[in-house]
């Protein structure tokens, strides 16, 4: 009771149930879903492990730690917990930029990059899948919507996608193109060849055929963070009544995502 009247974290309309840990913890992880943030938590089970090495301490050791040390404690802890994450995250932004960069890198000039996704809608019975191709610098070069109304599975999909994306590049002529998608599975079976899921199979089988009439034609796994632009058009078909398809006015809220991805702030010339 102390270290809770000392600590700096309060957890007000909890006072009543105080007496009963479980039913309190309860009533609190209850509350985080309205305005409390995790950092809160955090400290909250911070000290509550703080309370638990001090009572086992008098208990077995018969050393007796103080309340104020006990919070001085949970607080260092959990602001060294805080920082270690706050590193974790810089680190990792760092290295998926570094890994977008390279990428761009081996993009060449010629080279047309196709993000591919797909989305599944189980109440409207509907799939939707979207395609943008892309320069290495970001400019869009073409987009395109597709709607289909029945209940779909997500590898299925997906495959469609990348093969609807070849379909299109096909149509248009590209003949060097890199094919994007954050469906690991699809994109290692396509890898491997002739080892193939059979619901999907024949569309992946499709994919290979396809590869023959382009100069050039790599196919790269990409996290869903990477295809956020493909991933919101993929929701957006599914919305739709008919495919739609951009190639030269795009729509202005598919273009604040493509500047946003490549950090641009002026419009692509």
């Amino acid at each position: 009771m102390d270290v809770w009247k000392l600590a700096p974290v309060r957890w007000d309309g909890l006072e009543d149930k105080q007496y009963n840990r479980w039913l309190w913890w309860e009533k609190a992880t209850q509350s985080t879903s309205k305005h409390i943030g995790p950092d809160r938590v955090s400290l909250t089970i911070n000290i509550f492990w703080q309370i638990w090495t001090a009572r086992n301490r008098r208990v077995f050791e018969n050393e007796y730690q103080n309340p104020p040390k006990i919070v001085s404690k949970a607080q260092m802890e959990w602001m060294e917990y805080k920082q270690a994450r706050e590193e974790e995250k810089e680190q990792n932004a760092t290295a998926n930029i570094s890994e977008h960069q390279t990428r761009r890198e081996t993009a060449r000039d010629d080279d047309v990059c196709m993000f591919t996704n797909a989305a599944i809608s189980a109440k409207m019975i509907r799939t939707g899948q979207g395609i943008v191709a892309r320069k290495w610098n970001g400019m869009i070069m073409k987009a395109k919507a597709i709607v289909n109304q029945y209940k779909g599975e997500p590898s299925t999909e997906e495959a469609l996608a990348i093969r609807n994306a070849m379909l299109m590049a096909k149509q248009v002529g590209w003949t060097k193109i890199i094919i994007h998608s954050d469906s690991k599975s699809v994109i290692d079976q396509i890898h491997r060849s002739n080892e193939y899921e059979v619901n999907i199979a024949t569309i992946l089988e499709d994919a290979q055929d396809l590869t023959t009439h382009f100069e050039s034609c790599r196919f790269v796994f990409i996290s869903r963070t990477e295809n956020e632009i493909s991933h919101v058009l993929a929701q957006f078909a599914v919305q739709l009544v008919h495919d739609i398809e951009w190639e030269q006015d795009f729509p202005v809220w598919l273009m604040d995502l493509v500047r946003k991805e490549m950090r641009v702030v002026a419009p692509f010339l």
